[in-house]
């Protein structure tokens, strides 16, 4: 899919993805491998800042959240993912009793080879649990597009190549222990996070129905509007000057983007120089002034300012925060 924009050449759709998807900074982990038995249940009560996913390796089992009206069935080869991490509840069956997830767990560490047993001896379902912790999914504009959870069936994955690899390989190196599967493991859930997003985002624009951000995206104008503050988010953009590059009247502008991405064109704007000043908080040793710069303010003061005001604590005390966690 392409934009063909007035102000010449072609944007990819897949570009503008991409730009989000590298504002993104994450770390999976394996919670551990789940032997249960029917009957069982288990609740999972979700934690801020991680996306919760599991994978059915073995057997077959029931979601049930709150997002659902009836409890939805899962089979061998099924993923979920929850984005913002809901609580849910695993089971063999929706009536059977239900147990806090982490006190299957225990007190033992997180590892990919854990093998997690509970349940009373009847027939096996065999998950991969784990997490994605997220350093900034709270105002990432993408993030807060997507579902409570995605569902990628077993069957939907034969036309999901890469994904359904990834998935196997994931399954075999946690079952197997073989040296370095640690490491392997790593680099494959990171692999899964930005796999079940495209996968997610190829069948949503598939839908005639679909909304929201990936509408945004998808509309030729804003689309276009959208790439432009991801390439340039330094340009001193104005809803005007936005309007005038993607050939629509400022009033129109305004009322379309808002329409499709419940949020002003300005807002949008500092939502996303935000989350640029966030990465390279995190990930470069740019001064603050160059920073300020990179994302469009022509003072440390005022990037400070603006900084505070979105995350609630200064730039400083952000990066400190970040490289600890490194």
């Amino acid at each position: 899919m392409f934009y063909s924009p007035n102000v010449g050449g072609e944007i990819r759709l897949v570009d503008l993805l991409a730009s989000v998807l590298d504002s993104i900074q994450f770390r999976g982990t394996v919670y551990c491998q789940t032997e249960f038995t029917a009957p069982w249940g288990v609740k999972w009560e979700g934690r801020p800042g991680r996306a919760g996913f599991f994978m059915v390796v073995r057997g077959g089992c029931y979601l049930q959240a709150d997002q659902f009206s009836d409890p939805v069935p899962l089979a061998a080869g099924d993923f979920v993912m929850s984005p913002r991490s809901r609580p849910y509840i695993l089971s063999d069956f929706p009536s059977s009793s239900v147990v806090r997830f982490d006190d299957v767990l225990g007190d033992g560490a997180p590892s990919c080879h854990r093998v997690v047993q509970h349940g009373g001896g009847g027939s096996q379902t065999k998950l991969v649990m784990g997490c994605f912790e997220l350093d900034m999914s709270e105002n990432n504009p993408f993030l807060r597009s997507l579902p409570e959870f995605i569902h990628v069936r077993a069957e939907d994955l034969q036309a999901e190549p890469w994904l359904d690899t990834t998935l196997r390989f994931l399954a075999s190196e946690c079952a197997t222990g073989k040296a370095g599967s640690s490491f392997a493991i790593g680099r494959l859930t990171d692999l899964l996070f930005i796999q079940s997003i495209r996968v997610y985002v190829a069948q949503e624009m598939q839908r005639p129905n679909s909304s929201g951000w990936l509408r945004a995206m998808a509309d030729p104008q804003v689309g276009q509007s959208l790439f432009l503050i991801h390439e340039k988010p330094s340009a001193p953009w104005t809803v005007a000057s936005l309007a005038s590059a993607v050939g629509m009247s400022r009033s129109s502008f305004a009322v379309r983007f808002s329409e499709l991405t419940q949020s002003t064109p300005l807002d949008y704007l500092t939502e996303w120089r935000m989350q640029e000043a966030q990465r390279l908080l995190g990930q470069s040793s740019k001064l603050l002034s160059e920073i300020a710069s990179s994302v469009g303010y022509g003072s440390e003061a005022a990037f400070s300012k603006a900084f505070k005001r979105s995350t609630g604590q200064s730039p400083g005390h952000f990066r400190k925060g970040r490289q600890l966690v490194s």
